[in-house]
């Protein structure tokens, strides 16, 4: 297409321009085409366009443009609809896209198909915020406000040297969901931050074993005031130590060892146990003996307010920690659910980059 400017304004366009013909050779990459994907036209051209195409969705794509093709003389040319769908850059990052696609018929035998792709990332993200910050006001953030003012007007109307009981248990009541509140604020402006991808990973050496015996004897007092023992072995034949977001890591292995804690029924005692897996990564169980998870919350207990057996669960813990283990640092987190109990267990990752093995 030798036509003055062209060049100049197709790569001015902020939305990738593809075009093909009927040859599916390509006739079009632009700039932005290769900013968005990371592949200059010569590189696309050797790869083919199935390298944009996330690999689950390619079969379906071969179909659809073969039937497009055994129809064409029945197709004049269009412009279709938009549609949301996910793509893949060369560094095998999947992104959401907005994409349109256009025919241009010269006959049967020659015709151009152009796609229009918008990188829709930031869109999503500020839509995940929008979401998650309207659900905090709708519900959790309003039911505790109104809470604490119902708390208010109680301790106002019992003051008084008679009614220091009252006073003092509609003090607590402010205390405690004021507190729920700022956690609430904090952990759900973390999990933006998260579930973005804009979360700094703030990577140092930690010493696992020392970490879990400090977690436990953190939790202690307070699984202590539910009559409950939390125990850590440590099973390895040798320290480890990992490279990870440390403040982000307790956080998980706090919310994991508290749930196990909160759960305990029938043994008194959460178990924590610290073995060496295969290849030597260490795998960390926390075991309680309570009630089994019904079976109707277990597919959906890592997902965002779902919450199970706790009265003042936000439904966060569970998912915020999932996001820390396997999310930031590539990690795996599963359970089993019966009725022994419950264990979570924590491979600390597959990688051998992640893992350091300390005699």
């Amino acid at each position: 297409m030798n036509y003055p400017f062209f060049d100049q304004i197709v790569d001015s366009l902020s939305d990738a321009l593809i075009t093909i013909d009927q040859n599916k050779k390509i006739v079009i990459w632009n700039r932005m085409a290769e900013i968005m994907f990371g592949y200059d036209k010569a590189e696309i051209e050797a790869t083919g366009l199935e390298a944009i195409i996330p690999p689950v969705y390619r079969q379906r794509h071969r179909e659809g443009y073969e039937r497009f093709i055994n129809e064409i003389h029945v197709h004049a040319s269009y412009v279709s609809e938009v549609r949301e769908l996910e793509a893949l850059r060369k560094s095998g990052t999947l992104f959401p896209i907005e994409l349109t696609h256009s025919l241009l018929k010269v006959s049967d035998q020659e015709f151009y198909i152009t796609a229009t792709v918008r990188d829709i990332t930031l869109r999503k993200r500020y839509e995940l915020m929008r979401d998650r910050i309207e659900h905090i006001t709708r519900h959790d953030l309003k039911n505790k406000l109104v809470i604490v003012c119902l708390a208010a007007q109680r301790l106002s109307k019992t003051l008084g040297p008679e009614e220091k009981t009252q006073v003092r248990k509609y003090t607590e009541i402010i205390e405690s969901e004021s507190k729920g509140l700022i956690e609430l604020l904090d952990s759900t402006k973390e999990l933006i931050l998260l579930e973005s991808g804009e979360y700094k990973r703030k990577e140092e050496t930690v010493e696992l074993t020392d970490l879990l015996n400090l977690k436990a004897e953190q939790i202690q007092p307070v699984a202590a005031a539910k009559g409950v023992n939390v125990a850590f072995q440590d099973r390895t034949p040798r320290r480890m130590t990992l490279q990870a977001d440390r403040s982000l890591l307790e956080r998980a292995l706090e919310n994991l060892i508290k749930n196990a804690v909160e759960a305990e029924d029938f043994s008194n005692t959460v178990e924590m146990i610290l073995e060496e897996g295969e290849q030597g990564i260490p795998v960390l169980e926390i075991h309680n003996g309570g009630k089994p998870i019904p079976e109707e919350i277990q597919g959906l207990i890592f997902s965002p307010y779902v919450t199970h057996g706790k009265k003042d669960g936000i439904g966060l813990g569970l998912y915020s920690t999932k996001l820390i283990l396997e999310t930031i640092h590539g990690w795996q987190i599963s359970f089993q659910s019966g009725l022994q109990g419950t264990t979570f267990k924590v491979t600390f990752g597959s990688r051998q980059d992640q893992l350091g093995i300390r005699n």
